[in-house]
């Protein structure tokens, strides 16, 4: 079976197998010795890499300053970075969970440094950004393993940056999964150099993203294994599983008080986990047709149309099969939809698959000719499905000078920084460095809180609540019907501009600190 896979080995072999014949489409042309041939095209990498940061930075700041990035889940991130920066523990009243009960992210970690120094949401949105642009150098660095030259290799790591699918993820607001890109990426670049060392930093770094992460790293492990490395492949396969057992059975539930899986349960089609295991063993079709709509099928062109399809002549997209079926199989119609962050490690999976087929290609020129392909097909998606404002389906820019930001700063400058508060979900995040901040109608009202067992109850947290702040001509449902009754709670207007209302409780005050 090693005979069918392409691995390190077969481009250590490359030079003997591959023939030099031009095509017909002249690239020898194109070789430079000296500074020309690596130091100006590894220049135009980071040009393209500052572009592409700058760009998506430049959005994704203007969209948190204007008020348009919601609790969830900037919020959730920020408020949990920012008390363990405190050394409070990370319970985040956004969602009525533990920061590491919700998602085993321990990674964030690592963010939390940066809070010591520039304690905002902000600092979330630029390091995705630049994580998700430094995600480029590997695919340059495997391209020109493939292409033997640096400047046939600039053609795939600039597509890389034009893919919709990128583009989308980096501004979803923040999720941790964005560093997933990079550091998969760099994992397979270091196992391709049989740099081993390198190669497990990045896999231990990948796993303590999430905890769907050895949905990929089990199957890399076993690729390992019958490509270069059997022992090492081994390792890895058996640390995936072991950390899987452990953050999903024993980690996630004793931080979230919820049982193993049961806060995702709802995504499974068929009833349930016994339902779909049933469905494919007495009825598979059933699921292959769940799996195979138009709005699936659609996503799966996009992620894979921008490469040319070349993954799928690559026996390493087996590595993200799982990944793949997981989203597919999903009631999440996010899982599906290229706009949302579902897609990072299947970027990363699919980015590599396509410059490993790439290394199956006999004919140096033929290889060159479809990395020029690649860029090519990936600016033409780039217009058809990316967020870029030339294209056919740009992301909404929003204005942070607009009179409601001036409004909703206004607003926020009086509110005291210990109050609790509860507020419209995409003003959460400019108020999360606090204790007790709620995304209204919650606590009021339970909604999306915990497990969704409390959903319409009224938590303990509601008579601690001091401030809210809300939009209530945009407000409906249980929302609406609440907030003509705060009055009689003792909130009175204290600020109204721009369609923006702050209430304030008047009388004695409330404890803090209580149960949620």
């Amino acid at each position: 079976m090693a005979g069918l896979l392409i691995g390190p080995g077969a481009w250590r072999s490359d030079e003997a197998r591959t023939r030099e014949q031009d095509s017909g489409f002249g690239w020898r042309g194109w070789h430079v010795s000296g500074w020309g041939d690596e130091v100006a095209p590894r220049l135009l990498l980071v040009g393209a890499m500052l572009a592409y940061a700058l760009y998506f930075g430049r959005l994704s700041i203007g969209s948190f300053e204007a008020f348009y990035h919601p609790g969830f889940d900037l919020g959730i991130y920020d408020q949990g970075i920012w008390l363990l920066s405190r050394l409070k523990t990370p319970f985040i009243t956004i969602m009525g969970l533990n920061l590491f009960g919700d998602h085993v992210s321990y990674i964030l970690f690592l963010l939390v440094p940066f809070y010591w120094v520039w304690p905002s949401a902000q600092v979330l949105l630029v390091l995705q950004t630049l994580a998700l642009a430094l995600a480029a150098v590997p695919v340059f660095l495997l391209s020109r393993k493939v292409l033997r030259s640096s400047w046939f290799a600039l053609f795939p790591a600039v597509g890389f940056l034009l893919t919709p699918a990128v583009g989308w993820l980096n501004l979803e607001n923040f999720h941790p999964d964005s560093f997933e890109v990079a550091l998969f990426l760099f994992a397979i670049y270091f196992m391709s150099e049989r740099r081993w060392r390198a190669y497990f930093t990045m896999v231990i770094l990948l796993l303590a993203v999430k905890e769907d992460v050895p949905l990929v790293v089990f199957p890399l492990g076993v690729y390992v294994a019958l490509t270069c490395d059997r022992r090492r492949g081994l390792m890895t396969s058996y640390l995936a599983a072991l950390w899987f057992i452990v953050t999903v059975f024993f980690l996630q539930p004793v931080l979230s008080h919820v049982g193993p899986g049961k806060l995702d349960a709802f995504r499974i089609p068929f009833g349930g986990l016994g339902g779909l295991l049933s469905t494919l063993l007495h009825e598979p079709w059933q699921a292959i047709a769940y799996m195979l709509t138009a709005q699936k099928i659609k996503y799966l062109l996009q992620l894979l149309l921008p490469v040319l399809l070349l993954p799928m002549f690559s026996s390493f997209s087996l590595v993200v099969v799982l990944v793949v079926l997981v989203n597919l199989l999903s009631t999440f119609s996010y899982q599906f939809d290229i706009q949302y962050h579902y897609t990072s490690l299947l970027i990363a999976g699919i980015a590599a698959g396509a410059i490993f087929s790439l290394a199956k290609v006999a004919v140096i020129n033929s290889r060159r000719t479809l990395a020029v392909g690649m860029c090519l097909a990936a600016l033409l998606a780039a217009y058809t499905w990316g967020p870029f404002q030339w294209s056919r389906t740009p992301a909404i820019l929003h204005d942070p000078q607009g009179a409601e930001a001036a409004a909703l700063r206004e607003a926020v400058s009086l509110i005291p920084d210990e109050a609790v508060v509860s507020a419209r979900s995409r003003f959460t995040t400019h108020l999360t460095h606090r204790e007790e901040i709620y995304d209204y109608p919650t606590p009021f009202y339970a909604v999306y809180w915990g497990d969704d067992s409390l959903r319409g109850k009224r938590l303990p947290a509601a008579d601690r609540v001091e401030y809210v702040l809300e939009r209530p001509d945009r407000i409906e449902g249980p929302a609406a019907e609440i907030w003509p009754t705060l009055a009689n709670e003792g909130f009175v207007e204290i600020f109204s501009e721009e369609g923006i209302v702050l209430l304030k409780r008047l009388g004695s005050g409330t404890a803090r600190g209580g149960p949620p």
